[in-house]
């Protein structure tokens, strides 16, 4: 905003200049105005897609919150109509209604949380990758997970998201949202002794997916790394070994 408001000021100045020595813009003034109007519209540019993405990590965290109280509904409504989720190995289920039967599915059919029962998702380490045009996005989160019931089984779990999101009619929605089941063990003995039970699929035998995984991979104690939709912050500054940019 600073910036913004000291190159409007020089604007100003430049054209109170030309009036109080009441002539025409020279070829030095146009020239100036040029750069200074063109420096205006990288700013504005900047700004909206700083406002993207401020945007898209609130929705993100909102279906966070969502999931973690069981309001599958609010959740849904975050999805764009044709968007998809994939949790794990479940595979994909396409279209805001599927994504909607689906997280009812993980709820056991039931709205909310039973008195007893945690079922937290944490949304952290976002790296969001707004479009040039401002239409569509990319995001990497890491999800939390800690789930159980009082005087019942605990577990705990942690993978990558790689998401994307589209603004609808001025509005960001979730276009595709994939999460990467790392893992997923009791919390008694924790992961140093627990394989993952669930093998990554939860409901995908009762209620089949529209489509299979869209990547076949195994979780813990096996390890698998999804591909970054970010490009390497510094990696183009940094030379290789052989003397090249990256």
């Amino acid at each position: 905003m600073v910036v913004r408001l000291a190159v409007v000021a020089q604007v100003v100045a430049i054209v109170s200049l030309m009036s109080a020595c009441d002539r025409g813009p020279s070829a030095e003034d146009t020239a100036r105005l040029a750069a200074l109007a063109a420096r205006i519209a990288a700013l504005e540019q900047r700004k909206s897609l700083v406002e993207d993405a401020n945007s898209i990590e609130r929705l993100q965290h909102a279906y966070g919150y969502y999931i973690d109280e069981g309001l599958w509904d609010e959740a849904a409504d975050l999805f764009a109509a044709d968007g998809t989720i994939e949790m794990a190995l479940d595979g994909v289920y396409a279209g805001k209604e599927r994504v909607r039967e689906y997280l009812y599915a993980l709820g056991r059919g039931q709205r909310g949380l039973p008195a007893g029962r945690l079922d937290e998702h944490l949304q952290v380490m976002p790296v969001i990758t707004v479009a040039p045009d401002g239409l569509t996005a990319k995001a990497r989160w890491r999800a939390i997970t800690l789930q159980g019931e009082l005087g019942g089984e605990a577990f705990w779990g942690e993978g990558p998201y790689e998401n994307e999101y589209v603004k609808d009619r001025g509005v960001w929605k979730i276009q595709l949202l994939h999460w990467y089941q790392a893992l997923h063990v009791p919390y008694a003995g924790g992961w140093q002794t627990n394989p993952d039970p669930t093998l990554g699929r939860y409901v995908s035998a009762r209620l089949p997916p529209d489509r299979p995984p869209s990547v076949d991979y195994k979780t813990w104690p096996d390890t698998y790394v999804p591909p970054f939709s970010f490009a390497n912050p510094v990696g183009k500054y940094v030379a290789t070994e052989s003397g090249e940019r990256q």
